[in-house]
């Protein structure tokens, strides 16, 4: 426990608070856990999400099981994406542009259709899905000059009052590096007082660099069917499932300045892997002889059980020549978090046989979340459960798109959405100053896609374009004057192609 507090307090440097670390870590563990972006098929992402009033596409099992209900054949169906994740990053008076192109698969599934033997209930459709809630694959870089200040100066200031020989037991992931690096030297004549390697008369470049791969999916397995031909209902349950790797190189290099201290680094290494189940339920209302549907759907907190594995090395190079590098322990503690349950309500519209206009509203309280941990203090478990309680907001999103058919068979769509912020919004005065707790990935949200396909009675082929954006806002550690701003990017091509029997 007492290593993960400390991985906790050198991760959350950007945050500005190191004896909130534990807390501010924790927030954003739950945030980012909590805050989902599904892919799906081609159909799906194209109409903008906005599925809760659709059916007879397998991009139903996630947004609403009761469209399962619409199908009267079977189904089965492949999406491949080809995407890049990235950030329009400014530090300072510098901006950087980095993407992280990769490919994944956007949904795999099958519908099986079997007729009932009821005069109302006359089909049902069973359904199998596995779809990304998440993609986590991001190549983001923040880089600026600064003027008498540095990490060093910080991690001088974590270390004092601690004997040089028990750093390795109080700070191993942090300054106990620096001090076996030479970033930090004890004071003359003292054992527990530090002095920085970079002083106030050193101007130096700082960069952060993160490099980040894995996903957040689910299995699901779904069943729908629909009442006198009028209301549709599907249920389904679902396996969820985290991996993500993530690196982040920080490092400072001289410019100017009387130090003997060039260059050093530290590169910080945390993999996450864990499971959890939900389940969800839905109802589409479809009037006879009437072009409107209107659909609602419920979905369940996911409870994660998540394993954290975190490791750091540091390393500096001096002017004479001299290079140090020093290695942490390896870190490993087990948490759960729960995340809010969601309400969806969809409408659609269908113009004759020529257009479709689906419209959603979605409704997720963040303040539901929690955390829990053996690992941890009940004091730092309670303290991360009142930043939920007290930072945490809920988040409402607006999903639409428009389908229009051309000659029978093709298919052009188009849509987006909007997410609000999940986290209170923090003050900003005199520039560059945030009073409160940066909570990463808690920002508004918007996206768009446009798409096309080709349909016919056995076989569907298409591809739609999405592109997502989120704000981004940070110190690169906790005693930086200055902030770092810019938004996160996806853009994602996805191809569908799958058969109707």
């Amino acid at each position: 426990m007492r290593s993960f507090l400390f991985r906790l307090s050198f991760a959350c440097i950007a945050l500005g608070l190191p004896f909130l670390s534990a807390q501010a870590q924790g927030l954003s563990d739950v945030m980012l856990y909590s805050r989902m972006d599904p892919l799906g098929s081609a159909r799906s992402m194209g109409l903008g999400g906005a599925m809760t009033a659709l059916g007879a596409d397998l991009g139903s099992v996630s947004s609403n099981p009761a469209g399962l209900g619409m199908y009267r054949s079977s189904d089965i169906g492949i999406s491949i994406g080809v995407g890049a994740g990235g950030g329009n990053m400014r530090y300072g008076e510098e901006q950087n542009v980095t993407a992280a192109p990769h490919v994944m698969v956007g949904q795999v599934g099958a519908a099986l259709t079997l007729p009932m033997n009821h005069p109302q209930f006359r089909r049902g459709t069973f359904a199998f899905s596995y779809a990304p809630l998440k993609n986590f694959h991001q190549r983001v870089e923040w880089a600026g000059d600064q003027n008498g200040e540095s990490l060093t100066q910080q991690l001088a200031l974590q270390a004092d009052g601690t004997s040089f020989d028990s750093l390795w037991y109080a700070q191993p992931f942090d300054a106990d590096l620096a001090w076996y690096t030479y970033l930090i030297d004890t004071v003359g004549g003292s054992v527990n007082q530090y002095d920085p390697a970079f002083g106030p008369s050193d101007d130096v470049r700082q960069s952060l660099r993160r490099d980040r791969s894995g996903r957040m999916g689910e299995t699901t397995f779904a069943f729908g069917t629909t009442y006198a031909d009028a209301l549709h209902i599907g249920m389904a349950i679902g396996l969820s499932s985290v991996e993500m790797q993530r690196t982040d190189v920080y490092s400072e290099e001289k410019t100017s300045g009387p130090s003997s201290l060039d260059r050093f680094t530290f590169n910080d290494q945390l993999e996450v892997s864990g499971s959890g189940g939900y389940w969800s339920f839905g109802l589409i209302l479809q009037p006879k002889s009437s072009p409107i549907r209107l659909g609602w759907s419920y979905r369940s907190g996911t409870v994660y059980t998540l394993d954290d594995f975190y490791q750091v090395d540091a390393t500096s190079d001096f002017q004479d020549g001299n290079g140090y590098e020093w290695n942490s322990p390896n870190s490993y503690v087990q948490y759960q978090v729960r995340t809010p349950r969601q309400h969806r309500l969809g409408l659609s519209w269908t113009m004759g046989k020529r257009a479709l206009l689906s419209l959603d509203y979605g409704y997720r309280d963040y303040r539901q979340a929690t955390f829990e941990s053996n690992d941890f203090l009940d004091s730092d478990v309670q303290s991360i459960q009142n930043g939920i309680d007290d930072q945490f907001a809920a988040a409402i999103q607006y999903n639409g798109g428009l389908e229009f058919r051309v000659q029978d068979t093709w298919r052009i769509r188009m849509g987006g959405g909007r997410k609000s912020p999940a986290a209170k919004p923090q003050q900003v005065s005199m520039g560059s100053t945030i009073d409160g707790t940066i909570i990463p990935e808690s920002g508004e949200t918007i996206h768009w896609a446009l798409g096309g396909e080709f349909r016919d009675e056995t076989w569907y082929a298409g591809a739609t374009y999405r592109h997502t954006s989120t704000p981004d806002v940070r110190r690169l550690y906790a005693s930086s004057p200055d902030l770092a701003w810019g938004r996160m990017g996806l853009g994602m091509l996805m191809f569908t192609i799958g058969a109707r029997y």
